[in-house]
């Protein structure tokens, strides 16, 4: 009986390589299918996940509603974490396609975006949007949800390190790159204590 090695290494080498590789692929659509809806439930957050359909440009003036989401959404979280309110979300914005025509079909252009924001101020943008409202804001977060898009909707970091902004009665956290489990709790527990 003869015993082959390299087959064996070249098992050891491939097998990881390919779990890593499919590690890498899976894990974001992981995340926003499977993780943040259970982060959600545990949290009590609203949860928006999947791309979704949404106008090219919208209101500036205080009328966005959780039933439009920013345009590009991949995910999307509003609700209370430490007693403040805070809201996520990823987005995917596409800023070029074009043909290949060696494999005969359409290549998009795109970089993903993750901003998570608490508010921190009484009346975000100095109450600025208050008036096309009848909700006061009072910490509630479908009330805030006008005022984390707008403030999220300017957030394009170019690097994959963490962006902090304050400013408006907000302070976030941006970066170039999607949102993972980790990653968005240490965050949400870097913006949540003061």
């Amino acid at each position: 009986m003869t015993f082959d090695a390299s087959g064996i290494v070249s098992a050891i080498v491939v097998v990881p390589l390919l779990v890593w590789v499919g590690y890498l692929v899976l894990s974001p659509a992981v995340f926003r299918h499977i993780q943040l809806p259970q982060l959600a439930g545990r949290y009590g957050w609203r949860v928006r996940t999947g791309p979704a359909r949404a106008p090219r440009e919208l209101p500036g003036d205080g009328r966005q509603s959780w039933e439009v989401p920013l345009p590009g959404t991949e995910c999307e979280i509003l609700g209370v974490y430490r007693g403040r309110p805070v809201h996520g979300v990823q987005v995917r914005v596409v800023w070029g396609r074009r043909f290949d025509s060696v494999h005969n079909q359409w290549e998009t252009n795109a970089t993903t975006y993750s901003v998570v924001s608490t508010v921190v101020g009484a009346r975000p943008f100095d109450g600025f949007h208050d008036g096309n409202r009848v909700t006061a804001v009072d910490g509630d977060p479908i009330a805030l949800y006008p005022h984390f898009t707008e403030w999220a909707r300017n957030r394009r970091p170019e690097v994959k390190q963490d962006v902090r902004q304050e400013g408006h009665g907000f302070r976030s956290i941006s970066w170039c790159g999607s949102l993972k489990r980790k990653r968005l709790l240490r965050v949400l527990d870097e913006l949540t204590t003061s």
